[in-house]
């Protein structure tokens, strides 16, 4: 769920809840537990799926409601590397 510390920034990745508890506040317990856990660190990393996808677009909505901002809507950049394939 929480990946390691970059720098000041915590990682959260894969936060996940089953499809049987959605809408009961369980997502949100978590989400407000590393919010307060983490209150210390300058800012949080969190990725999720891209906006264009049906799934992204709910995650968009849940994490905003939550008090998150876009890269976007923070006048910030991200980059990435792609993958190197080995095989």
């Amino acid at each position: 769920m929480l990946g390691p510390v970059l720098g000041a920034a915590p990682l959260v990745q894969d936060v996940l809840v089953h499809p049987a508890h959605h809408r009961r506040g369980v997502g949100r317990a978590l989400i407000g537990h590393l919010k307060e856990r983490y209150v210390h660190c300058r800012f949080s990393l969190l990725s999720t799926d891209h906006e264009s996808t049906s799934e992204g677009q709910r995650n968009h909505a849940f994490y905003r409601s939550l008090g998150f901002l876009s890269y976007e809507e923070k006048q910030m950049s991200a980059f990435g590397l792609p993958r190197v394939r080995t095989s």
